[in-house]
């Protein structure tokens, strides 16, 4: 890509992405698990997830390739120190997009919208949703104004 100007398929701007999507999710969820538990094992990842065990080592076994975690079979599996910043920054990303989806009034399709958004996002916008949400906190009376005209304009 030479220019930010130019247009490309949603695949040619995903390309610098090191981790795929499913990649951020199963670091996302190991680091939510290893916030509630020191030991996180392979059927805490399935149950979360709804994925198959032998799905979830396939996985384990790619991140623990690209130095995101450390697994031994049968053993518990433990987030390097990348892995683990990767997870606080992939947390904090779901974190904020559902915060502002909650502001903008989102509510039957949240999770989902959440998942698909936190996947596409780049830096920049991340950080302006941020200094939004950041806006509103500040100014509970805008926000206040903002969720009475969502009530006083429902479809």
């Amino acid at each position: 890509m030479s220019r930010r100007e130019d247009y490309y398929t949603f695949n040619e701007y995903m390309k610098n992405n090191k981790l795929t999507p499913s990649e951020e999710d199963y670091i996302e969820m190991i680091y939510r698990l290893n916030l509630e538990n020191d030991k996180v094992q392979v059927k805490d990842i399935s149950n979360k997830l709804n994925i198959k065990p032998p799905s979830v080592t396939k996985m384990i076994k790619k991140l623990n390739d690209k130095n995101m975690l450390i697994y031994k079979k049968y053993d518990s599996i433990e987030l390097t120190s990348l892995g683990e910043s990767v997870g606080e920054k992939l947390l904090n990303r779901h974190n904020t997009i559902k915060e502002f989806l909650t502001i903008l009034g989102i509510k039957e399709s949240i999770h989902e919208e959440t998942e698909t958004i936190e996947h596409t996002i780049n830096v920049e916008t991340l950080m302006k949703i941020e200094e939004l949400i950041n806006f509103f906190r500040n100014n509970e009376d805008v926000l206040r104004r903002l969720k009475s005209y969502q009530e006083e304009n429902k479809n």
